[in-house]
């Protein structure tokens, strides 16, 4: 939140600002920490191109009833099994080294609900109830 609150403090156009046009949905306002968050878990700019970030899954859509079939989930791959390139691929905004210490800290259990209060009120389901069986 600090970096966000930073950023925009310094007057540096968020990226909903910055293209209007693909944005028109947001405000532009100010920088959130969803913004800065997902900048710091994109590898991408650390210059380089990374590849087998995610994977495609064939799973049951229905384990008692298979004659349903299969449908297909995207699933995220443990970092290690990412592929790098060697070489950059466009100008670094980010270096390795600062990229990895960013991942260590976000990895940190309970790192992005730090300081916020808890919720008042059960999160409601899709199917208008709080019972873990309706989701």
């Amino acid at each position: 939140m600090a970096i966000a609150e930073g950023l925009t403090r310094d007057g540096i156009l968020c990226p909903s600002a910055y293209h209007r046009a693909r944005n028109r949905h947001r405000s532009g306002v100010a920088w959130s920490k969803a913004a800065v968050r997902a900048i710091l878990l994109n590898p991408r700019y650390t210059g380089r191109q990374v590849w087998n970030r995610q994977r495609k899954d064939e799973v049951l859509i229905d384990v008692n009833d298979v004659a349903l079939g299969h449908m297909t989930k995207l699933r995220w791959n443990d970092s290690d099994n990412w592929i790098w390139s060697q070489q950059a691929a466009h100008e670094a905004l980010m270096e390795d080294e600062t990229f990895a210490q960013a991942q260590a800290l976000l990895a940190v259990p309970g790192h992005a609900q730090e300081g916020r209060e808890p919720r008042r009120t059960p999160r409601l389901r899709e199917r208008g109830t709080d019972s873990p069986a309706a989701g």
